[in-house]
């Protein structure tokens, strides 16, 4: 029989293939491919500003030939003149300066008034119409997004496609405090972003993936870039995009969205870390959750958003003989896994009418449209109610009439897709633990689901990620330089060493070596890494205790500590004394 966790490796890399194709180092190009919007209307105002201008040489000359009264009959300076025209050109109104004119000359500033005053309505006119054009917006737009991605100062992902996906995952960065730029090349997804509700401002910008210089601008040169994700709806676009990261940044991970094989083995090439298709992931989990119950409920939980319930085992789910009624490639790729794992299929066209499923085991409704998906499951249950019954919901509007239908199974494309792509970028080590767990037995999984469980609750904890460098534990460094510290010390409640805080151990790093559920005995060493999962407030506690040396101190060995230091320097000489005592004796 095929090894199911064979059908979850296609995402991983292979061992045989360059990490770059690069030869040559290129810097990567992050100048706007459009017009700057300055210089874009100084080309569209010239002959405005012509206009105008003449407008105030004309009057001003033609003032300064205009003959005065009696009582001053030279006309005006030039300077005068233009002094005269300045502010009544720009309807600003002074009088009669520097003495009362002609009615030669009241005609002429007369004109003026009203030559001037076309010519400005027709700059504003032509600056409105420029203000209202398309092509003037987006670069002011353009110009806009690049400076707030050039000001960001803390570690970001790019992520290119916000659909349905891309929302997904957007929203699960934000749950994890985590910043991010936006691309997509429809304009109406962008203008949706700032409608969403994030906490806060989000730079999205609506341009083509396929462009490097706008991969560029969005922060791919950028020195706080730390992932890219492609998950546009397009293939091609996404293979564009891995090969850019692969050519100019390939220190980055990328994480790459495929429905194509082809084109995932052309992603591969270019060695993208990460490739999903959701399709072929979804016939993978469903096997994994057939034969492998403990370990699917265990990764499904760990993959889900914090604070979700430890999910029920399906019910149910048995080999036998399945139907698969789907279109397109959804149904191609859960066919093949399913018939990959030795299991009795039958693919079947919507458009050929109600399948039969009274003999099957299990109903996948796989079609494009949920409507249709809805109605073929429940036709199925009415035919044959210990049918396990999957859906696939193609769009969050049909989410709560799915949940009241209660299918034994719903497939959501993007909630995978987005699961498996945090969980990989949030955390190296976490996402190693969850597929460690993918590869282990239902035995080992069951024990680790419980002992979590038993520790943490049954809702899906937080991870943090613990470095023993001296910058970021320095009193458990300090300690350990002379003294022994556990695992399960640094657990321990700092108030009361007898009591566990709610956090376990999932992964000890030494070496760049992965100790995996590390025994609670097991020594601590400077420059471990530690991932822990547990409820947020109990990993605030032992990143806290590792700050303090009465508090490490006290969870290594039981001695409580004085902390302040007039009580520590009479701690210190007592000990002394008692030490003196000691020796006479």
């Amino acid at each position: 029989m095929v090894n199911l966790l064979q059908l979850l490796q296609r995402g991983r890399p292979a061992l045989t293939r360059p990490d770059s194709l690069r030869r040559v180092r290129v810097d990567v190009p992050a100048e706007p491919p459009t017009t700057d919007a300055v210089f874009l209307v100084l080309r569209r105002i010239r002959t405005p500003l012509v206009v105008v201008v003449s407008v105030f040489a004309l009057m001003t000359f033609g003032l300064s030939l205009m003959p005065g009264t009696e009582e001053n009959p030279e006309p005006l300076s030039v300077f005068d003149s233009f002094y005269v025209i300045s502010y009544t050109g720009l309807t600003i109104g002074y009088g009669e300066v520097p003495h009362a004119y002609s009615y030669a000359q009241r005609l002429w500033v007369t004109l003026t008034i009203y030559a001037s005053v076309v010519a400005w309505s027709y700059s504003l006119a032509v600056l409105l119409a420029i203000a209202q054009e398309k092509t003037f917006r987006d670069a002011i737009a353009l110009q806009r997004f690049s400076r707030r991605v050039r000001h960001i100062q803390a570690p970001f992902v790019l992520v290119v496609g916000y659909g349905q996906a891309g929302e997904a995952v957007c929203r699960a960065l934000e749950d994890q405090g985590r910043e991010f730029v936006v691309l997509d090349s429809d304009p109406s997804r962008i203008e949706q972003l700032a409608l969403d509700g994030y906490t806060s401002d989000i730079a999205g910008f609506a341009a083509s993936g396929r462009d490097p210089r706008i991969l560029g601008m969005a922060g791919l040169g950028h020195d706080y870039c730390e992932a890219v994700l492609a998950l546009t709806d397009s293939d091609e676009t996404n293979l564009s995009i891995v090969m850019s990261v692969n050519l100019l940044r390939p220190e980055l991970m990328v994480i790459a969205r495929s429905s194509d094989r082809e084109h995932a083995q052309q992603m591969h090439d270019f060695a993208a870390d990460v490739i999903i298709n959701p399709f072929d992931r979804y016939g993978a989990y469903l096997v994994m959750a057939l034969r492998r119950p403990a370990g699917f409920r265990l990764a499904s939980w760990l993959m889900s958003p914090r604070g979700t319930e430890l999910p029920h085992r399906l019910e149910h789910l048995a080999e036998g003989h399945w139907v698969v009624c789907a279109d397109g490639d959804f149904g191609l790729e859960v066919t093949r896994d399913l018939e990959s794992a030795g299991l009795d299929v039958v693919l079947v066209d919507p458009r050929d009418g109600r399948p039969d499923v009274s003999e099957a085991v299990g109903f996948i409704a796989g079609a494009e449209s949920d409507i249709t998906n809805m109605a073929m499951a429940a036709h199925a249950r009415i035919e044959n109610d210990q049918l396990f019954i999957a859906v696939r919901q193609n769009s969050a509007v049909n989410e709560a009439p799915l949940r009241a239908f209660d299918a034994d199974s719903v497939f959501v494309p993007t909630e995978l897709l987005a699961r498996e792509a945090v969980a990989r970028i949030t955390s190296p080590n976490y996402w190693s633990f969850i597929d460690h767990v993918l590869h282990e037995d239902d035995d080992w999984d069951e024990r680790v689901m419980q002992e979590i469980v038993s520790v943490v609750g049954d809702e899906t904890p937080s991870s943090s990620r613990v470095d023993l460098e001296f910058h970021q534990a320095p009193a458990a460094v300090r300690w350990m330089r002379s003294q022994e510290l556990t695992v399960g010390d640094i657990l321990r409640d700092p108030d009361d060493r007898d009591t566990r805080l709610a956090a376990y151990a999932a992964v000890l790093v030494r070496d760049g070596r992965r100790i995996f559920t590390p025994d609670l005995d097991l020594p601590l060493r400077e420059g471990d890494s530690l991932l822990l999962l547990g409820r947020e407030q109990d990993l605030l506690v032992v990143r806290a205790t590792l700050f303090h040396d009465s508090a490490v101190e006290y969870v290594a060995t039981g001695r409580e500590v004085a902390t302040a230091w007039i009580f520590r320097q009479v701690q210190r000489w007592r000990t002394a004394a008692r030490r003196r005592r000691q020796g006479r004796s």
